[in-house]
């Protein structure tokens, strides 16, 4: 769990505290029901594996067992159901099946997890690397795409930045090379991603804009949501937490339109990470209710997280403690994170209470269990956990005057900052350390890191100079795109009004062809075949016309467009049928052939001819 900064811990929060417990009683109300709940969720699972009549749906409830298993940190289990899912694709020889199993699995899928243990980085490895060996025996570039995305996914959440970058640029490099959207948009946003980690904030929103150009041309707009959570990381990132929220309501917008619940409850949580705990709490109580209500356990245990680590500022050791023995899965979570992974949450109980109370009992107890977890947190843990786990172990040990030991465990997040290039770890870390040293009297090493502290809190400094540039960057590259939308609109909308134009000039054109032609003796069959055509131009022409409108109104939904359409064209068939029988009816009566007569070029200027005058033998003889 990632370190709270003190000065919030150190807020003095009655009101708020006062909302929490109100909710918390409510909370306690519904917690023995958790555990059977959780039996219940796991038997049902089992009952769909065992009633399942064919592969396909074997496979399917496998996947959705081995899921729950990982959601639950249990990977042993989960590990062996994957592996009896991949071995029944296999036999079964359907590569939708292998490629279901190979890519949609939860081994697969758990790169983005916090706090891996080392073991558990290698497994999701070994999973990846399958999945890219079948793609490439099987020349499936899109699904080669995707997994070296998903390996610089991994790769980045480990800290490995430069190969991260690397495995990325192939992955969309491949992509693009396929017809595939999907894995256009997830290489797009995995290259992104790299660069945001790297804090090349301007190439992290472009290669954004990239998969939201992709994303757009789908039809029913299901690619956006993820590209939008992307983009409001980004604004996250750089401090703007209304234009990240701002993208996120787009993003749920589009989920309840086409009726993602999976989308909407990534929606509430990260709207819930966005907000105050009293704010949040509303969007973390519909984040459960939807996550339970699909049986997505990994997404309302992350929403149950997140609510845990806002009650970590708030509540006593006691009603803590008390807490999460009640809410069983929960405490089975931390438990099977890894080793002594519970034993750090317990410390950061006593931890954050003894530093709000200003209480060394806690502190204390808090200690104790900083020293249960240390072996395992020494070796066993991603870079990012160790560091958090060693900067809260060094401000228990500060707060309890162990200046020596508190130098140390500094001294080790700090190096673990270098390596996950943590600016504000390392500022933090060298400031602590500059007033320990001074303490101890170390006046040399003081001196040392007061340069070090003073050189990040510029790097520091410049960094969020940069982000300002890199928003001001980010608008004026959003306002250059949005005119070239508007311009490439302009321009689409003059072409369909040019085709408008053209249809209604035909459309006229044809009955003008049918007037002139029905003023001439043409055979019956001839009249006919262009009433027929000049009528069909014109209904098909109106209902063109209508169709921008029936969309509109629809939303595309294609049973309202349907029976809107039978509609129209009950109303529109009849007047066809009728005035087709009254007009070429009235073409073969050759009344208009009369007409064309009266209206006789020849005979209008024969009236105005003068007769010549009678040839005279007078002028003969002369």
């Amino acid at each position: 769990m990632p370190a709270t900064p003190s000065h919030y811990v150190s807020r003095n929060k009655l009101v708020m505290n006062t909302l929490i417990r109100k909710w918390l009683i409510v909370v306690a109300i519904a917690i023995p029901c958790l555990s059977r709940s959780q039996q219940k969720v796991e038997d049902s699972l089992y009952q769909r594996y065992n009633k399942a009549i064919n592969d396909e749906d074997r496979i399917k409830s496998l996947g959705a067992l081995s899921d729950y298993y990982y959601a639950n940190k249990n990977f042993s289990k989960g590990d062996s159901l994957i592996e009896k899912q991949i071995m029944l694709a296999e036999a079964t020889m359907n590569q939708k099946l292998v490629l279901a199993a190979f890519f949609g699995n939860a081994g697969y899928r758990y790169t983005q997890a916090l706090n891996k243990t080392k073991d558990r980085s290698q497994n999701i490895t070994l999973y990846i690397n399958r999945a890219l060996e079948y793609a490439k025996a099987n020349n499936l570039y899109d699904y080669l795409a995707m997994a070296s995305s998903n390996l610089a996914a991994l790769n980045s959440s480990d800290g490995q930045l430069d190969e991260a970058l690397k495995n990325a640029n192939l992955g969309f490099t491949t992509a693009l090379n396929t017809d595939n959207d999907s894995a256009k948009v997830i290489c797009a946003i995995q290259l992104g991603n790299v660069y945001l980690d790297k804090a090349d904030m301007l190439m992290a929103f472009k290669n954004y804009n990239n998969a939201n150009d992709i994303a757009g041309r789908h039809k029913d707009e299901s690619l956006l949501p993820p590209v939008f959570h992307a983009i409001a990381n980004l604004y996250k990132k750089l401090g703007n937490d209304v234009e990240a929220r701002r993208y996120v309501f787009r993003s749920l917008a589009i989920n309840k339109k086409n009726k993602d619940q999976t989308g909407e409850v990534a929606d509430y949580i990260f709207l819930a990470k966005r907000s105050n705990y009293t704010g949040g709490k509303e969007y973390l109580q519909l984040a459960i209710q939807l996550a339970d209500s699909l049986h997505n356990t990994s997404l309302k245990i992350e929403a149950e997280q997140i609510l845990f680590s806002h009650m970590l500022l708030q509540e006593s050791p006691a009603y803590l403690v008390s807490y999460l023995d009640e809410q069983q899965e929960l405490k089975n979570v931390f438990m099977n994170t890894g080793p002594d992974y519970l034993n750090w949450m317990m410390a950061e109980i006593y931890l954050y209470s003894g530093l709000r109370l200003g209480d060394s009992r806690l502190l204390d107890t808090a200690l104790l269990y900083f020293k249960k977890a240390e072996t395992s947190f020494n070796t066993g843990y991603d870079q990012s956990a160790r560091k958090n786990f060693f900067v809260e172990f060094a401000q228990c040990l500060q707060q309890l005057k162990n200046v020596p030991a508190a130098i140390t465990y500094y001294e080790k997040s700090m190096e673990l900052s270098k390596s996950t290039a943590d600016l504000s770890g390392l500022k933090s870390n060298s400031y602590e350390l500059k007033k320990l040293y001074e303490q101890e009297g170390a006046y040399q090493q003081a001196f040392a890191y007061n340069v070090l502290y003073d050189q990040y809190k510029d790097n520091a400094d410049q960094l969020a100079k940069e982000k300002d540039l890199a928003l001001l960057e980010i608008d004026k590259e959003t306002k250059r795109q949005e005119q070239q939308a508007e311009l490439a609109k302009q321009l689409l909308q003059r072409k369909y009004n040019l085709q408008y134009m053209l249809i209604t000039i035909i459309v006229v054109t044809a009955f003008v062809l049918l007037i002139m032609i029905g003023m001439f003796k043409v055979s019956t069959f001839t009249i006919r075949v262009m009433g027929f055509l000049s009528l069909i131009f014109l209904f098909e022409f109106i209902i063109l016309l209508l169709d921008t409108w029936i969309h509109g109104i629809t939303h595309g939904e294609p049973w309202k467009v349907w029976l809107i359409k039978i509609v129209i064209i009950s109303l529109l068939l009849p007047i066809h049928h009728f005035l087709e029988h009254r007009l070429i009816r009235y073409l073969l009566s050759r009344h208009l052939i009369t007409v064309r007569s009266r209206l006789s070029l020849s005979r209008f200027f024969g009236k105005k001819n003068k007769p010549l005058p009678e040839h005279s033998q007078e002028e003969d003889t002369i």
